[in-house]
């Protein structure tokens, strides 16, 4: 009895499809699959912070007169993006009926600006009620599929490099030069621009702008601009020392929430309040080991001298004392002398040459007086 109605049924079938066409849309087709989809172009952004798979909905439906088994299938073109079918791939529908399904769409990061076709298909395995039977590939109605597009969208990202130090140290009416590249690290030709965000600050401050305050490139993925350069030129004059920060901004002006910022330090030293030689306490802060060493070394040497100058001049003094002393005390002698051969002529003449030159060497323990004797305030 089963076999009768299996071949009942194919007979009905085989019947049908050679109706006219015209004949099959009055009565109704005996197999038929639809398929839709809520959208046909896919955008994936591939920013690399921001990537994120895309999802479409999409509905199949049996046309036909009898319930089908529907396999659905998806692909797209190149290797940069993928397309998968969430949950089930094959449905039993009865006619009439039909299954909503989610296909997702994913990019690799990155991604240079590009666009891909995709396409999605839906098939009729088999048809009828149970048991069923199967529908060769290819046959009449027994297929839909819907394509479309898959693009990557462009983006803008950007690395602002500093090529030298972000501390200057100059003098007044010096310039400071700073130096710097743009990387597109995007995925699109990109228009870049390099500005000072605190211009008005600096020229306040009495800093002039030598060059233009703002620098353009057009940059290819991938690639630096070539090396820009802003010029300031410290204030004329100033009775203290300038500290003040450069704020540098880099920015896409396709998307201008794409940014680099960066700061370069200029400090200017002051040009008044002790001449061009003086230290004030605040370079002391700033002055390394090495510097301090040799202010140390000088002023030790300074002192040394000093020192020295003073030990002199109290030898000298003394040694005078000690002179005027010895010639005064020679003239009493030698007066005491004449004034007793007055008294006494047959007493014999003495040779006093020799006392006049006698050499008293208890004089040279009036040295171990100079220790007494220093004092500080003869500096």
């Amino acid at each position: 009895m089963e076999t009768l109605n299996r071949a009942i049924f194919l007979s009905i079938l085989m019947l049908c499809m050679v109706l006219p066409i015209e004949s099959q849309g009055q009565q109704g087709a005996p197999m038929g699959v639809d398929l839709e989809c809520d959208q046909s172009t896919i955008n994936i952004n591939v920013h690399p912070e921001q990537n994120e798979a895309v999802t479409m909905v999409c509905t199949v439906t049996n046309t036909g007169s009898f319930a089908e088994n529907i396999d659905l299938d998806s692909s797209v073109d190149g290797n940069d993006f993928a397309i998968e079918i969430l949950g089930d791939e094959s449905y039993l529908i009865e006619a009439g009926e039909d299954e909503d399904f989610i296909v997702q769409f994913s990019a690799s990061p990155g991604i240079e600006v590009k666009s891909e076709d995709y396409n999605i298909s839906a098939r009729v395995t088999s048809i009828g009620p149970e048991p069923f039977s199967n529908v060769p590939l290819g046959q009449f109605g027994s297929t839909a599929e819907v394509g479309g597009t898959v693009n990557s969208l462009g983006y803008s990202r950007i690395e602002l490099d500093i090529s030298n130090d972000l501390t200057r140290n100059i003098e007044v009416s010096e310039t400071a030069t700073i130096q710097f590249t743009i990387f597109n690290d995007g995925n699109r030709i990109d228009n870049l621009e390099v500005i000072i965000v605190n211009q008005l600050e600096l020229e306040d401050a009495g800093f002039i702008f030598v060059s233009d305050s703002f620098f353009r490139a057009t940059v290819n993925p991938g690639a630096s601009s070539d090396q820009g350069t802003i010029i300031l030129e410290a204030p004329a004059d100033t009775s203290e020392e300038i500290s003040i920060q450069v704020e540098i901004q880099a920015f896409s002006k396709i998307d201008t929430t794409a940014e680099s910022n960066d700061t370069v330090r200029i400090v200017v030293a002051a040009s008044s309040g002790g001449g061009a030689g003086s230290i004030g306490f605040d370079d002391f802060e700033t002055m390394d080991g090495d510097g301090m060493a040799m202010i140390g070394m000088a002023v030790g040497g300074l002192f040394g001298v000093i020192l020295l100058l003073v030990i002199i001049s109290k030898l000298t003094k003394k040694a005078g004392k000690q002179k005027i002393a010895a010639k005064e005390a020679s003239k009493a002698a030698k007066a005491e002398r004449r004034s007793g051969r007055k008294s006494n002529k047959a007493q014999p003449v003495e040779d006093d040459d020799f006392e006049d030159d006698d050499l008293d060497f208890s004089d040279l323990d009036d040295l171990d007086d100079l220790d007494d004797d220093f004092d500080f305030e003869d500096i």
